[in-house]
């Protein structure tokens, strides 16, 4: 592609073929000009020049634009002054495909660990040794964080660092798409190996404690929520999308037709279950009059589950304003437990009481039985004996 030097102040007298006429500005500003079409990533052309002082400087200039050109290297200087931070923000407008919420965790941990290093740097100063030196501070606990947020001390976990990897990488990864880059500096960049951890079950007297201490924090609604996922296998953000219409209590059947989740700003949005999968689950026998308590008096597209106020509860402020605390309360021996240990029980339990795997996994909404054959592979802990007459199994046996 042609790459060519202007006389910014002299042009060529056609007559003599020396540049005896002075141009307009001559005298003002920088006297040589190098001048190129560039291709931008929409595929026009654009007319792209810069301007020198000394014609040893723009031959100079010209002879590397040229080489960036040949091996397709040449980036248009608007491109090169593309920072971090425009990687990130563009990577998050562009995602279409995941969940509100799998959007806000890619942010937050942008926001908590990708920019506070890396915010301000131009694209292109990024270095592979430095993206290693990162990872390596990530792990010790000695990386930048966002001024004003704590962490846990002692470095990030290995899942912890792929929670911080993956959009960090696909910000670069992006940027080589939007022609802001010539690669990813991130590629090859190892990361330690993320062991597969135990599945966290609990049994029936736990989960008696853990309701009991929720209705202690919280309210009964709170108790009854905990009870679906422990017992029907439901996601947090099914039970929160529960309208009264979708509880068949003469049947003993909760449709599952939407689940709960938020947007990128963390407000709540409703859309179709995980995987598309519609299905109904069976109530266990002693919640029927809890649940046809939570219905009295509200219309069929009222939320079964909701606030003092009678709205749809906020999964992640009811993590933090009754789960965490009910979880202390209760005194259960088991580290960091979140409500999918809910769903890992549900499936115990029935299991235990002689389900068939396809059973299990319509009732949990799995895509394919694979994912409920891995839940079954990993049960073998003792379930014990409900208080409420339920289901007993001395030992679960893959």
């Amino acid at each position: 592609m042609k790459v060519w030097i202007t006389d910014r102040w002299w042009a060529v007298d056609p007559s003599t073929g020396k540049k005896t006429i002075k141009k307009a500005n001559n005298g003002h500003g920088s006297r040589w000009q190098v001048s190129h079409y560039a291709e931008q990533h929409d595929g026009t052309r654009k007319l792209v020049s810069k301007n020198f002082e000394r014609l040893g400087e723009a031959e100079a200039f010209r002879t590397k634009t040229e080489h960036q050109l040949r091996e397709g290297s040449y980036r248009l200087p608007d491109q090169t002054r593309k920072t971090f931070a425009d990687a990130a923000a563009a990577w998050l407008e562009g995602k279409k495909r995941p969940s509100g919420a799998s959007l806000l965790r890619y942010r937050d941990a942008l926001e908590l660990w990708a920019l506070p290093r890396w915010s301000n740097r131009s694209l292109s100063s990024i270095q592979r040794t430095e993206i290693d030196q990162w990872v390596s501070q990530l792990i010790e606990g000695s990386a930048p964080h966002a001024v004003g947020r704590r962490v846990r001390g002692g470095g990030l976990s290995p899942a912890g660092l792929t929670a911080v990897w993956v959009p960090f990488k696909a910000a670069l990864a992006n940027s080589v798409e939007l022609g802001w880059l010539n690669s990813n500096p991130a590629r090859g960049v190892e990361l330690p190996k993320t062991r597969a951890t135990d599945k966290v079950l609990l049994d029936y007297i736990e989960v008696e404690q853990l309701v009991a201490a929720a209705t202690e924090v919280g309210r009964k609604a709170d108790a009854v929520m905990i009870e679906l996922m422990a017992f029907s296998g439901l996601r947090p953000g099914e039970v929160v999308a529960l309208q009264v219409q979708h509880v068949d209590l003469p049947a003993r059947r909760i449709k599952i037709r939407r689940t709960a989740t938020v947007d990128i700003n963390g407000a709540a949005i409703f859309g179709e279950p995980k995987h598309g999968e519609r299905r109904e689950v069976p109530i266990a026998p002693h919640l029927i009059d809890d649940l046809a308590a939570l219905s009295v008096g509200k219309a069929a597209t009222d939320p079964l589950v909701d606030t003092v106020r009678g709205q749809f509860i906020n999964i992640h402020n009811w993590r933090s304003r009754v789960w965490n605390p009910a979880v202390r309360a209760a005194r259960l021996p088991h580290r960091n437990l979140t409500p999918k240990a809910l769903r890992h029980t549900a499936a115990s339990m029935a299991i235990a009481a002689g389900a068939d795997v396809k059973v299990v996994q319509r009732m949990l909404g799995h895509a394919d039985a694979s994912m409920t054959l891995n839940v079954r592979g990993s049960l073998a802990r003792p379930i014990g004996r409900s208080r409420r007459g339920g289901v007993t199994a001395s030992r679960v046996r893959p």
